[in-house]
């Protein structure tokens, strides 16, 4: 027993150093991917908000640039959440032109999230329970190191998730 000890001992150490090196190509990854979904939001919003000023028809198509199934889908959330504001709205020219990209972003992740947490639990008979979900809970959808410190983020974001949040589940959000 006394001779595997130091047999096992090496073998831990060799797994134990390998394994931050093989986490980090997929942090990595995960990050890269966040960013293209934040930006794809944020592109789709942009869109969405000249449409509906310029009273352009809906066109919530994502480019060619966004490839991946979660960027389409980020670029159509933002497209509408963009498209149903400057309609909502038409007397504000660019309501979120005067946040800066940190407080812009947490309010559009978390209003969004929101909105579809309130909406889902609504569907399924559940409570009102705003702060029960992960999304709320993290507070960082969308977050990345440009955009400010997590602590303002989350703050943003958990408000304007709260806000979404009773508008789905009270069925007076966009559609």
């Amino acid at each position: 027993m006394k001779s595997l000890m130091p047999i096992l001992l090496g073998a831990a150490m060799i797994v134990g150093c390998a394994a931050p090196t093989l986490a980090s190509p997929q942090n990595y990854q995960d990050e890269q991917s966040r960013q293209a979904n934040t930006q794809a939001y944020s592109a789709g919003y942009a869109q969405g908000q000249a449409d509906g000023r310029n009273h352009n028809p809906r066109n919530d198509q994502p480019g060619a640039q966004w490839t991946s199934n979660s960027d389409q889908l980020a670029f159509t959330q933002g497209y509408d959440a963009g498209y149903n504001h400057a309609a909502n709205n038409p007397t504000e020219s660019n309501p979120a032109a005067n946040l800066g990209t940190g407080e812009q972003q947490a309010r559009q992740f978390g209003y969004q999230d929101g909105l579809a947490a309130g909406r889902q639990d609504q569907l399924k008979g559940k409570s009102f329970k705003p702060d029960d979900h992960d999304l709320y809970k993290n507070g960082l959808h969308g977050w990345t190191v440009d955009l400010g410190t997590k602590d303002q983020f989350k703050q943003l974001y958990r408000e304007a998730f709260v806000k979404g949040y009773e508008a789905g589940y009270r069925g007076t959000g966009p559609r």
